[in-house]
């Protein structure tokens, strides 16, 4: 019974997220941006949000890129042994079922059933590349060029998409995030992803459009037509290794596999601390084996880390 009313609950976005809010004042803030869905008016809120973070100034050529078109592709070169290494780390981590999260498995083990398996955050820490890659100072750059202030590491995550004939989920459908007013993602494929493999879809320029939606809306490929027509999209496909920064206000989805599994890393930078990030710290600087990376970028880890 308590179950049924949580679930009902969950489907009535401004209850959910007033309720919420009273545990967690993240939400809160959430509940008011997310209804800032006018591109003109998020980017003079994003901007008011930006100045009270101001830092020194930063440069990157791939600024104008991303303003024109939402995304910039592989915009850092990621090595093969840094990518072996992530790849192999990850297949010694548990991943548990979307769904269910509290039946947990190795990669190599998943329940038949399960359509979406999700790393914990805590593992991504655990992973020196990873941390290498969430601090370089190409990716920092380009949110402080535009955004006029530098980041914070807001969330680290990594997920199995597997084939399998089930309706698609919420991210599988198009949508804008709307977890914070600046903020950036940055995605890594982990496997060889093409046109069978899920690949990540956006349409081109279209944080600059109106689109009527909203908090945990999400749309059929008709609903996004007339966007499409008048901007073109872009699918993401490439071997592993293949990285792209996206402005994430813009209409996305990630396509369900149809043929092969794909293994996504994604790094979330924001300024004001959205609810994917964790409520405490959890990272104990002095306790890691990469201490040095963790100290080192403070400011970036704040919320993650205790120092």
């Amino acid at each position: 019974m308590l179950n049924k009313l949580k679930s009902r609950i969950r489907k009535i976005t401004p209850i959910f997220y007033i309720l919420k809010s009273f545990q967690d004042k993240r939400y809160f803030y959430q509940l008011l941006q997310g209804y800032i869905t006018n591109p003109k008016a998020r980017r003079v809120f994003a901007g008011i949000e930006a100045r009270l973070f101001k830092s020194e100034k930063k440069f990157s050529n791939n600024t104008l890129i991303l303003q024109k078109q939402s995304y910039v592709e592989n915009p850092i070169d990621i090595d093969t042994d840094s990518l072996l290494n992530i790849q192999n780390s990850l297949k010694k981590f548990k991943i548990h079922d979307l769904e269910k999260p509290q039946i947990e498995f190795l990669p190599n083990n998943r329940p038949s059933n399960c359509n979406l398996a999700y790393y914990n955050t805590e593992d991504m820490y655990k992973v020196k590349e990873v941390l290498e890659i969430a601090t370089n100072k190409k990716l920092i750059s380009l949110f402080n060029h535009l955004y006029g202030c530098d980041p914070i590491i807001d969330y680290i995550g990594a997920w199995w998409s597997f084939p399998n004939n089930s309706p698609d989920h919420g991210t599988q459908r198009w949508h804008r995030d709307l977890d914070s007013l600046n903020i950036l993602k940055f995605f890594i494929y982990l496997t060889n992803v093409d046109i069978n493999s899920g690949p990540h879809k956006l349409i081109i320029g279209s944080h600059k459009d109106k689109f009527n939606t909203g908090l945990r809306y999400n749309h059929a490929d008709n609903d996004v037509e007339s966007l499409i027509k008048k901007n073109g999209h872009k699918v993401f496909t490439g071997t592993a290794g293949t990285n792209f920064i996206e402005d994430i206000f813009a209409v996305h989805k990630g396509e369900s596999p149809k043929k092969h599994p794909r293994l996504l890393l994604e790094i979330l930078y924001s300024r004001v601390q959205s609810p994917l990030s964790p409520k405490k710290p959890f990272v104990n600087a002095k306790d890691s084996e990469f201490s040095s990376i963790l100290i080192e970028n403070s400011d970036l880890f704040k919320k993650i880390v205790n120092y």
